[in-house]
This record gives structure tokens, sequence and C-alpha cells, in this order.
């Protein structure tokens, strides 16, 4: 079950992308790691390098835990200036230092000289600590207006985020806070903020953050606004929800380099805290979405955010016709979108994976007997049915419409003995 374009670890559990940064030609991903089993734990950074952000190269883990604990979620960034004084262009890792006796988390950095391949960790870590049990996985990225390092980081146990701004990596100033005012759910996690091009012209800030609990569709909740190098000030339209299925959690981006229409990259891990510990041993556990291109919707003066698939990190995915009777599971499939359809997925240990279309109402309907998490039905409203778009790869459905303003994906254990998927459309149920 493998998955054939997404990027999974050789062995062991893999979750929360880290670190993501672009140098010397190479697509940096770091992600939330366990280098001794299948199960969450041991905390560490694993790492794996791309040029083409289809092929994947699996590195030895870059960090791993110490005397401050383990090793949670945070950034990378290239130092071009040396601000913090370890080298011109090092490459320095931000990331949260957990401490389980008693609970306490905090904010260290590393660097590295080699392109990512051996790091040092700083001798004055932590470099931030607000003497908090739950103070985590800071998104930072260099503010070029303001000519500092901008860092927010989430109050997780709060339900709201911070911002902070440095010179040099290693001494943080308090700037401002986001409130969670209105926000679904409880515990805050993987914030990031980022600027993005509108669609038709002009930027706009999104700030996304990842909700572990009680939030709607995976837990991923954005809104826009404007952001001066100090404070976020919200839009309006208030907190939306940027994934209806309950596998797209913990995006962060690459913020450099960007397309032609200055549109950035990200990715999230292709999980659920809630049974992705339940899932069966096989040896690795855990996958990454394929890179998403951001931008921004405008519509009556609120904003949307856009993702579509980058083009070459698919560059291999043959397109599909569903009127075939046997699909590959590394397939794009092109759903017709002009009318009421269902696409029924099935293997013989009775799991199955609908795709259904009614009216303006998306459905997607997983059944596995043996796994209750990944028993269920997730739903979204179309605004538009004219194209949908579907990703279906070994153990993952990555599903785009709307004009990729609205998105839904989910994990499931279709199983098979060469894994080739057997596809009906049919006319949906009256």
């Amino acid at each position: 079950m493998r998955p054939q374009y997404h990027y999974a670890a050789a062995a062991n559990w893999l979750s929360d992308p880290n670190g993501l940064v672009h140098w010397n030609g190479e697509w940096h991903l770091f992600y939330q790691y366990n280098p001794d089993g299948e199960h969450w734990g041991n905390m560490s950074w694993g790492h794996a390098v791309s040029r083409d952000l289809a092929h994947w190269d699996e590195l030895p883990p870059a960090l791993t835990g110490d005397e401050l604990g383990m090793i949670f979620s945070g950034s990378a960034v290239i130092d071009h200036n040396n601000t913090a004084g370890f080298g011109t262009d090092a490459m320095v890792a931000i990331y949260t230092s957990a401490s389980d006796g008693p609970q306490r988390q905090s904010q260290s950095i590393a660097w590295s000289n080699d392109h990512g391949r051996t790091w040092h960790k700083y001798a004055g870590n932590p470099v931030l600590d607000a003497d908090l049990a739950d103070f985590r996985d800071p998104n930072v990225f260099w503010h070029a207006p303001s000519r500092r390092w901008i860092m927010v980081i989430v109050l997780s146990d709060r339900n709201c985020a911070a911002i902070y701004g440095s010179a040099d990596l290693k001494q943080w100033q308090h700037l401002s806070d986001i409130p969670g005012e209105g926000a679904a759910g409880e515990v805050w996690e993987c914030p990031l903020l980022i600027e993005l091009p509108v669609d038709g012209g002009g930027r706009r800030w999104m700030f996304k953050v990842d909700v572990l609990r009680g939030a709607p569709g995976s837990g991923a909740l954005y809104r826009t606004g404007g952001f001066d190098g100090t404070r976020f000030a919200p839009d309006p339209q208030g907190w939306a929800a940027l994934d209806m299925g309950t596998d797209f959690y913990a995006a962060i981006a690459w913020h450099e380099p960007r397309d032609a229409e200055d549109r950035p990259l990200w990715i999230g891990w292709l999980g659920n805290h809630a049974y992705q510990g339940q899932l069966p041993l096989q040896g690795w556990r855990g996958a990454i979405s394929v890179p998403r291109r951001l931008s921004l919707k405008r519509n009556d003066g609120a904003y949307t955010l856009r993702q579509e698939i980058a083009a070459q990190a698919i560059a291999g995915v043959p397109p599909a016709d569903l009127q075939g009777s046997t699909v590959p599971a590394a397939t794009k499939l092109e759903l017709p979108g002009d009318r009421d359809f269902r696409l029924a997925i099935a293997d013989s240990e009775g799991r199955s994976l609908e795709i259904e279309l009614r009216g303006a109402q998306l459905l997607v309907s997983r059944r596995d007997p043996s796994l209750p998490g990944l028993d269920a039905v997730q739903s979204m409203e179309l605004q538009t049915t004219a194209e949908i778009a579907l990703w279906l790869d070994c153990g993952s459905l990555e599903l785009l419409a709307d004009d990729g303003c609205a998105a839904l994906s989910v994990q499931h254990r279709l199983a098979g003995s060469s894994y080739a998927l057997v596809c009906a459309v049919e006319p949906a149920a009256a």
C-alpha cells in the first residue's frame, strides 16, 4: 500500500511537515518523525530532498532529541545576510524543544553549513522561553519591509497565536497577538502567516492554523487580512475551513521560490491524530500531500484560498478515462462535472470509497469495517460543478473543486494484489 507519487518515509512514523526551505536547487522537506518505530513518540526531524518535487531522496534524520526534550515542529530559513552569525547562507532551523517532566515547550535553533546534511545546535538554546507548557510550532520568515525575522507561534491551550520579531534569530521581541475569537474547535497547532497573490491583481496575507479537536473538516482553519510587520489585522469575513476531508493537517509553505504568478507552494500531512495510531502496522506510517500552489480569489470583497496541484510534482501521473474499467492507483481522475454522478471503488476485503455529486453537494464515503475512524462520510457544498479533479493514490485521495477553492482530502485502505482499482461511473441514486 505504499503511495506511488506521495512522499512517505521508508520506515516508521511520519507526520507534520517542518522546515520547508529551498536552497541550491533542492527542495528540503523536514517532518515529524520517530526513528524508532511506527507509533508517535521520540519526535525528531526526518529529512528528504528533491530537485523536481516529484522524486524524493530520504536522508538521515536531521535533528533528534536532547536534554531540552523532543524536537517538535518548526521552520527553516536561509540566513543570506548572516544575521545569526552562523555564516552567510547558513540554513537555520527554528523548532520547539518539548520536555515531558514537567511539560515545557520552548524554542531552539540549529544551523547547517552544508545544505542541511549536518546540523549544530546553538549552545544558547532555548532562544525563546515563555515558561509555558503549550507554546509551540514556530513559523519563521524574513519580512523585508521591517528588515527583521518574523515568528508566528501558537499558545495551543489558549487558542491564540503570538507574533515575535528578531534581528538575529536569537533574541525575540513580542510584537502582537492573533486571537482565536470565532474560531471553531480547540488546541491550536502549526500556524502559518504568509502573503499571497490575489487572482486578478493585488496581494493579501493569510493566517492559517490547525485545530486538533472540534473544527470542521481536517481541522485546518484560515482567515485573511493585512500585516504591517507588527500586527495581523483580520478581514471581517471571519474563519473558513480549508479542507473538508479528515486528512489534510499541519500544512506549511515554502515561502520561496514562487512561480510566475507569485504563488508559493505548500504541503500537508495526509493523516489525523484521532486514528493514525490505530492503523495496522506495516513498517511505515504516514504520507505527505502533493504540493499545491496557493493564491487568493476575491469575490464581493471577501477572499477565498485557492489551491492548485503543482504541475511539476505530478508530471508523470497519467490522466484516466473513467469509462474504462481498470484505473492504476497513481492516477489523476477528472470527474464529469456537468451532471450528477457516483464513482464507486471497492476491494475484496469489504472496504470501499465512493465519490458522489448530488446537485451542488459532493459526498465522499469511506467504508472500512475494521477501523471506525476510516468508516465515515465527508461532504461539502460546491459553488460550481464545472470541473472536479481528484488525485487517487495508494492510501489517499485528494480532491479539488470550485476552481481550487474547495478541497477534500482523505486516507483509505483499499487493497488489492496489484493495487489496481476497478471504477464505475453511474448515475447518482435518486
